[in-house]
């Protein structure tokens, strides 16, 4: 019965939202973005999501006085961040 409940959440996770279509046609013209195929834009698509809700959550916390900044997306928001070793900084 578990695995009924998980599959769909899981699965969701794995598919772009539609409703952020026009906002990710917008940001990769702004950026003049191209990708290896339809697989590997899938994968970068999710990243620019998951970063634009960590963006859009930063910044209502920013208005609620939790941060003293804000965020914004920019050339770099289809990637992820990996720590670089050695330095102690990401």
């Amino acid at each position: 019965m578990l695995l009924v409940l998980l599959v769909p959440a899981v699965v969701a996770q794995l598919l772009p939202e539609p409703e952020l279509d026009a906002q990710w046609e917008l940001w990769k013209k702004t950026y003049r973005k191209q990708y290896n195929g339809q697989a590997d834009e899938v994968t970068r698509r999710l990243i620019w999501e998951k970063n634009l809700k960590y963006i859009n959550s930063h910044n209502l916390e920013h208005v609620l006085g939790h941060h003293t900044f804000e965020l914004a997306m920019n050339h770099l928001g289809d990637m992820v961040s990996v720590p670089r070793e050695g330095t102690g900084h990401p």
